[in-house]
C-alpha cells in the first residue's frame, strides 16, 4: 500500500516488544508485537545495568538464554526492544532512535512525565510505526497525519468532537493512497512557499597528551523543512559531493539520479525531515585546541587548562566557537576544587565528582584558562599514577568540517518561486582529549 513509508534500512528489522523503563528500573510504557513478553525481561536488563559502574557504559546490546535485549538511553530512559534471535543490531538501534526522535517530535521532548502525560497518543504511534514487529511507517509526516499530535488532536475534538477525528482519518488515508509516492499526500497548500536545509556535522575525535590525533570522524547529515504547495520536484546539488561517503537517503531521493551526476532528485515530505546522512573520515586537526594538564601529587592536584583558537589551518566564520564546554571527571576520592576562570564559570559538582566548565564564546582573543588546586578527602591520597580526559562539547555556526556545501536548489513542476534558505554547523560529538 502506498500509506505505507518503508525505510530500507529497517527491512531485516523485526522486535518482539519494546520497554520503557526510568532510571530506576520501572517499566513505564510496553508495547507488544508478537505475543506477551514477560516484564521479567525488565527486571533481568535492569540487573545488568546496576552491574555497570555508570549509565553510559551499560553494553548496547546484551544476551540472555532466551532474548536478545538491544537498548538506547535518552532523557533518562531506557527505551529497550526485545528479540527472540538474532537480527542486525544496527537496524534495531536505529528503530530505537527512531522512536527517540518521534517521541521529542510529538512531545516536545522525552522523558518520564511527558510519556505518561502522552501515553495514549504515543501507543497510537507505536500502532502505526510497526505491524508484527516489523517497521512499516516510519516517516514522520506520514505519521504525524495517521496519528495527530496531542495539541492538535484537542483543538480538533474540542471543537468539533470526536467524528472528526475519524472524518479526518480518512481523509488523509485516502489522500496518501491517492498520492503518486507514499511520503507526500495531495492538494498541499501552503501561504507562503519555502525550503529549508540544514547541514549538521557532528565529529568525535581522540587527542592523545600530546595533542596527536588518536582518532577521528565525522557523521553528517542534511535536514529539511518543506511548505512547499502542489507537488513540487526539487534538485539540490553540491559544490563538493566528493568529500562525503558512506551515505544513505531518505526513500524520496531518486538514488539513479544520485548515482549519475551526484545530484538529489526528490518529491519532498512536506514538513520537518531527514533527507540524508553520511560518514567520512576526519585527518586534520580542528579549529581548536585544548592543552590540559592535570597533576596529582599525593593530597592535592593541580589543574591548567587552556582552550583557544589555533591561527592558521581551517577559518572559522565571524561568529566563532560557540557554547564551549568542558567536563573532566575526576578521582572519586576529590573533595574540593578551588579554581579560576579566566573567563566563563566552572561548577565542581561534589557527588558525581565532575568538573565542569562553560567557557562560552571563543574567539580570536586571547585564549580562556581555569587554573588551580584540587583537595582530596581528608585522610586519603590520589591514586598514584591518576590521568583524567576532558570531554569537550562545542558549535561552530556555519561551518562543516568536511567542506560540503550546498550549491543550487531548484523547485520545479509547479509554477511558483520559492524562498530557498541553506545554513551549516558543526559540533562536537564524543570529543576526548587526554592529559
Amino acid at each position: 500500500s502506498k500509506r505505507f513509508s518503508v525505510a530500507y534500512f529497517f527491512q531485516d528489522t523485526m522486535i518482539h516488544t519494546l520497554f520503557i523503563l526510568n532510571s530506576a528500573g520501572e517499566i513505564i510504557f510496553e508495547k507488544h508485537w508478537r505475543g506477551t513478553v514477560s516484564r521479567s525481561v525488565g527486571d533481568d536488563f535492569w540487573a545488568h545495568v546496576q552491574r555497570a559502574p555508570r549509565f553510559e557504559d551499560v553494553l548496547p546490546v546484551i544476551a540472555t538464554s532466551k532474548y536478545y535485549l538491544v537498548h538506547i538511553q535518552r532523557g533518562g530512559l531506557f527505551l529497550l526492544a526485545v528479540q527472540h534471535g538474532e537480527v542486525p543490531p544496527a537496524g534495531t538501534i536505529e528503530l530505537l532512535e527512531r522512536i527517540a526522535s518521534l517521541f521529542q517530535d510529538y512531545f516536545g521532548g522525552i522523558s518520564e512525565e511527558l510519556l505518561k502525560d502522552n501515553f495514549v497518543t504515543a501507543y497510537e504511534v507505536m500502532e502505526e510505526l510497526c505491524s508484527g514487529g516489523f517497521p512499516v511507517t516510519t516517516d514522520p509526516t506520514v505519521l504525524k497525519d495517521l496519528v495527530q499530535p496531542p495539541s492538535v488532536l484537542k483543538k480538533l475534538e474540542q471543537l468539533v468532537g470526536s467524528p472528526l477525528r475519524s472524518s479526518h482519518l480518512s481523509t488523509t488515508a485516502a489522500s496518501l493512497e491517492n498520492s503518486p509516492v507514499p511520503w507526500r499526500k495531495r492538494g498541499v497548500q501552503h501561504t507562503n512557499n519555502e525550503i529549508f536545509f540544514d547541514t549538521v556535522e557532528e565529529v568525535d575525535c581522540i587527542i592523545d597528551s600530546n595533542g596527536g590525533l588518536l582518532m577521528s570522524e565525522l557523521y553528517g547529515r542534511i535536514e529539511a523543512d518543506c511548505k512547499l504547495s502542489g507537488m513540487p520536484d526539487v534538485i539540490l546539488t553540491f559544490l563538493n559531493p566528493s568529500v562525503i561517503d558512506d551515505i544513505s537517503f531518505h526513500p524520496c531521493v531518486r538514488y539513479a539520479r544520485y548515482q549519475q551526476d551526484r545530484s538529489l532528485s526528490f518529491v519532498p515530505p512536506d514538513g520537518v525531515f531527514e533527507l540524508l546522512r553520511y560518514r567520512t573520515e576526519y585527518n586534520s586537526h580542528t579549529p581548536f585546541y585544548v592543552t590540559p594538564k592535570i597533576s596529582f601529587h599525593k593530597d592535592h592536584g593541580r589543574v591548567n587548562i587552556i582552550i583557544g583558537q589555533r591561527s592558521g589551518g581551517v577559518s572559522v566564520p565571524e561568529k566563532g566557537i560557540v557554547d564551549v564546554k568542558c567536563t573532566v571527571q575526576l578521582p572519586p576520592n576529590t573533595e574540593a576544587a578551588r579554581l579560576e576562570a579566566s573567563q566563563g564559570n566552572y561548577v565542581f559538582d561534589v557527588t558525581r565528582k565532575e568538573l565542569k566548565w562553560d567557557v562560552g564564546r571563543i574567539g580570536k582573543e586571547k585564549a580562556p584558562t581555569l587554573t588551580g588546586n584540587l583537595v582530596c578527602t581528608s585522610g586519603t591520597n590520589f591514586p598514584d599514577g591518576a590521568t583524567c580526559s576532558v570531554l569537550v562539547d562545542f558549535k561552530i555556526p556555519m561551518m562543516t568540517l568536511s567542506g560540503l556545501k550546498i550549491d543550487t536548489v531548484g523547485v520545479t513542476n509547479e509554477k511558483y518561486k520559492p524562498f530557498k534558505g541553506m545554513r551549516s554547523t558543526t559540533k562536537a560529538g564524543l570529543f576526548e582529549v587526554r592529559t
